[in-house]
């Protein structure tokens, strides 16, 4: 009873941690965009988004329905990107799997 009991714990547990480990965002966002470069607005925070393309073809403050995930780097489109020096706070890059 008592390894049962364990067994079943840890499988829980396991799944809780791949379940909730998932970065993923399927969220009503709107696009933003100004010389720093284009961002996706969710709750007031500010996501920069990584891969350029994916977002090219919605105009700066449509609202768009998203699935994206955090990176630690971009290495996408963004990367070579041409922006002014001005601040704009964010809450680090995006990579964008959904959008429309």
């Amino acid at each position: 009873m008592q390894k049962t009991y364990s067994t079943i714990l840890i499988l829980f547990v396991l799944t809780t941690m791949f379940t909730s480990c998932k970065k993923e965002r399927n969220q009503t966002v709107t696009v933003e965009r100004d010389c720093t470069g284009t961002y996706l607005r969710l709750d007031g925070k500010d996501f920069q988004v990584c891969n350029l393309e994916k977002v090219s073809s919605f105009s700066d403050g449509t609202a768009v329905t998203a699935t994206f995930k955090k990176i630690k780097e971009c290495n996408g489109s963004a990367k070579d990107a041409i922006v002014c020096y001005m601040l704009h706070a964010n809450e680090g890059w995006i990579e964008v799997e959904k959008i429309k």
